[in-house]
């Protein structure tokens, strides 16, 4: 089990004060499985989620049943970071671990009391927070303004070589057979080539 202090969140900070707020304000260790839903869409957030083992990825699903890979994390990264002090302060997306994975989970008035009290902690989470904003923007441009080719193009250049259609479409945000055509016709532009069991960017 790895240490809640290896998080990104409390580096560079006061260990002394740390450690005294979360004795006051204990955390708790979560263990899970692939497959293991961590949180639900729609559910109450009130805690900060520190994954330090493992990767997780992030999705949301329309009230018509279509689901879209938000993104995926992989540890030491910190999850619901802008939702636990939200006015809604609900999970707009379901986080599912994508293998073995482990969880610190800080309430909400321990975080408060953390980046209240030391200063490098609150410098990380304003940090943290931002990331993830910049983040989302960027999805939203590819989803919104790109083009399926323009978002397959990237991803490699974001991931490595396509190896899996089915779970690329999954994180794309299409159906398998659009993603299949999509990327035939990049390799018959020279875009794309196709090494082995997976698809690469074309060299030039």
């Amino acid at each position: 089990m790895e240490s809640i202090f290896d998080s990104p969140l409390f580096r560079g900070g006061n260990m002394e004060t740390d450690e005294r707020i979360l004795g006051e304000h204990p955390g708790r260790y979560s263990s899970y499985a692939k497959g293991d839903i961590i949180a639900m869409q729609g559910y109450p957030c009130r805690a900060l989620y520190l994954l330090c083992e493992g990767s997780v990825y992030a999705k949301m699903v329309s009230e018509e049943g279509r689901e879209f890979t938000l993104d995926t994390l992989s540890a030491p990264e910190a999850l619901a970071s802008a939702f636990v002090f939200s006015t809604d302060r609900t999970f707009p997306v379901t986080i599912i671990a994508s293998g073995d994975c482990g969880i610190w989970s800080i309430g909400r008035d321990a975080l408060y009391r953390l980046i209240s009290e030391d200063k490098a902690v609150l410098e990380n989470y304003l940090r943290i927070v931002s990331d993830h904003s910049m983040f989302l923007s960027q999805r939203l441009h590819e989803f919104a303004l790109q083009s399926l080719s323009s978002r397959i193009v990237g991803y490699i250049e974001r991931n490595g070589p396509i190896e899996n259609l089915q779970e690329t479409a999954f994180i794309l945000g299409v159906a398998r057979p659009s993603l299949s055509r999509a990327i035939a016709q990049l390799v018959s532009q020279g875009v794309l080539a196709r090494s082995n069991d997976s698809y690469i960017k074309a060299a030039k």
